[in-house]
């Protein structure tokens, strides 16, 4: 009853004074940075009042051939008051910002209006904006949660996967492209498939699964978990202008316009459930800002192993007082438990993070020696928690994030003394350690991690040998067949890369160099052009997320004085990436260790990916650590060219 009394004052305050429209309503939009507060019409102009909600110390922009548009006509954006036009404004430390856009007058009785920014997807648009106090309507009616107390316990069955999905709301205008996300148990990473959206909103992609699987949806203000099933088919509709009310903080007090997300078809109730509620992804165990990470990282520097078992146990038992508060369908509830049982058992399992911590703590290079410090090695005992956290069924699937911490059953070191490894090097096999455990060597783990043993050659780019092909033939027999198929795909990859061109490697014999002279000795031999560098690992995630960014913006400097560097080091093993460069067009080094380590502290580089931008001249202009975007990229390029 509360947001309906606020809503009805929003509404009478949109139909009082002539020609004021405050907080109106509207149909969808592409943005959540941008609140239309006011809309003021007069005979000689359009005033749109606007407050602003971005990240403390970036900037947005208001483009100058930014319009209205309204019964098919166009109405110019004349200036800006609080904000000059084309130009950046930088938000301030409180992330809030208010100024005024000043348009061409709107005809008399104009109810309805949109905001066009420009043409590009990323520009500023919204929908719709409701002069005359009115309403959108509902696309979809109220969610209806569904009655269900189990779970199906997933079964390793092979096939293809069908979404189809459609925004409701959709406008010509709005990202054409959405990106989903699968997550394979047997490389323990992502799979990202970019789909295209119809300009009626329509969507449709087949993938292949191996079991019940979790799928992570994202775009045009979207973005939802869900479930498929291989061999079925999952229908989806995205409910645009009720998700874009939600989070407008002038409309989220009015009344809802139905379900944000339907699901029909494959794991339909558990889908509704979840994406009606989503109540998950608000609860873990982890830190959640980034001054609670440096506190964790303080508190953790001096602790025993006893001592971060504890504190790790603590975080978990209150998440799970704070979820008992909840009233949560049996499923979800079973769900979030297990999210919490997984991290618990990631942060138990890699305890090696309090040495990392004591060095960031204390700043002391990762290859320098602890002073008077012992190493930490964790007996047999220690790892009572693992079955506890992780039973051997096959539930644990239904955690895709899950994927990433899953190795770490491999990497447990039940020796009692310490291990030591470097790239390259093999994992002993610590399967009797982990039978001991679990007082058995056979069961969905374990037919998962002798699986993943031979895959993860495949996904490092070397072919299975015949040894390993041997193994492959005592898998269950559906990991057996798609670790046959990847290994085939990973061999035509391979072929098809000996024809691929466009990358170039060691244009400077860089052999013989001394490792303090190597990067002077890169940047020299391209002199006059700018240079933009990436330092990566073939290992490394976000180099490869950011990778796939930036190869569009490589065409658009095509024949210009630009060259795209790729620095590598020992650390990336020579194979891989042999076999990855063909797909990153640019000049490309493999540095030795001793040259990694000079060009690193020469950098200043301390995490990859990292960025060089040297200008024609030859001297540094730009670093950063971590990919800084794309406009920021064509922003360092533009000013040195």
């Amino acid at each position: 009853m509360k947001k309906v009394i606020v809503w009805l004052s929003l509404f009478l305050a949109g139909c009082t004074g002539k020609g004021v429209v405050e907080n109106p309503a509207f149909d969808v939009r592409n943005t959540n940075t941008l609140e239309v507060e006011k809309v003021t019409l007069t005979d000689t102009a359009t005033v749109v009042d606007v407050k602003a909600y971005y990240t403390p110390n970036f900037w947005i922009q208001i483009a100058r051939e930014a319009r209205l548009e309204a019964d098919g006509q166009s109405y110019a954006i004349r200036s800006g008051e609080g904000i000059t036009l084309s130009e950046k404004y930088w938000m301030p430390d409180s992330g809030e910002a208010t100024f005024r856009l000043i348009f061409e007058p709107l005809p008399k009785g104009t109810k309805r209006v949109d905001f066009i920014e420009g043409e590009p997807d990323d520009y500023f648009k919204i929908w719709g904006i409701r002069l005359d106090g009115s309403r959108p309507e509902s696309e979809l009616p109220p969610a209806q949660i569904p009655e269900m107390t189990t779970l199906e316990e997933p079964v390793l069955k092979a096939g293809s996967a069908t979404l189809k999905g459609k925004f409701l709301g959709y406008r010509v205008g709005m990202a054409k492209s959405i990106r989903i996300w699968t997550f394979n148990y047997l490389t323990s990473s992502p799979e990202e498939y970019n789909v295209e959206v119809q300009n009626d909103g329509s969507f449709s992609l087949s993938l292949p699964l191996l079991h019940v699987s979790n799928i992570v949806l994202m775009g045009n203000n979207a973005g939802v978990d869900f479930y498929m099933r291989p061999g079925e088919e999952t229908l989806l509709e995205i409910n645009l202008p009720e998700i874009c009310r939600e989070a407008s903080k002038t409309q989220q007090d009015a009344p809802s316009l139905g379900a944000k997300y339907r699901f029909s078809g494959a794991c339909a109730d558990l889908n509704n459930i979840l994406a009606n509620a989503n109540m998950q992804a608000h609860f873990t165990i982890e830190p959640q800002s980034r001054e609670e990470y440096e506190q964790m990282m303080k508190d953790i520097s001096t602790m025993t192993l006893d001592e971060y078992k504890a504190y790790w146990t603590n975080r978990y038992n209150k998440a799970m007082a704070k979820l008992d508060s909840l009233s949560l369908n049996k499923v979800h509830r079973q769900l979030v438990t297990m999210r919490f049982n997984h991290e618990l058992f990631d942060n138990l399992a890699k305890y090696g993070i309090i040495d990392y911590a004591y060095r960031e703590v204390n700043k002391i290079p990762r290859d320098s020696v602890l002073p008077n410090r012992p190493d930490i090695v964790a007996p047999r005992s220690y790892f009572e928690f693992v079955p506890r956290l992780l039973p051997n069924d096959a539930y644990f699937l239904y955690d895709g994030v899950f994927c990433y911490a899953f190795p770490h059953l491999r990497y447990l070191n039940f020796t009692g003394k310490e291990r030591v490894w470097k790239v390259g090097m093999e994992l002993p096999d610590n399967t009797t350690g982990l039978a001991a455990l679990y007082g058995t060597d056979e069961g969905i783990l374990f037919d998962l991690l002798a699986a993943q043993r031979l895959a993860f050659p495949i996904s490092e780019f070397h072919p299975l040998t015949s040894n390993q092909l041997q193994e492959v033939e005592k898998l269950n027999p559906v990991l057996r067949d798609v670790v046959l198929d990847m290994n085939e795909q990973l061999k035509a990859k391979i072929e098809a890369n000996k024809k691929k061109s466009g990358y170039q490697v060691d244009r400077v014999n860089i052999a013989d160099i001394p490792a303090d002279e190597v990067f002077h000795a890169i940047t020299s031999a391209y002199r006059g052009k700018v240079l933009f560098i990436d330092v990566w690992a073939t290992w490394c995630g976000p180099c490869k997320d950011a990778m796939k960014q930036t190869e569009p913006v490589k065409k658009e400097y095509a024949g210009k004085d630009v060259v795209f560097i790729y620095l590598a080091g020992e650390n990336s093993l020579e194979e891989t990436w042999k076999q990855m460069i063909p797909d990153i067009k640019g000049e490309h080094y493999r540095l030795s260790e001793a040259q990694w380590d000079a060009v690193g502290k020469q950098l200043g580089v301390n995490g990859v990916p990292s960025y060089v931008l040297v200008d024609k001249e030859g001297t540094i202009k730009h670093f950063h650590v971590g990919f800084p975007g794309v406009e920021t990229m064509k922003e360092w390029i533009d000013s040195n060219l």
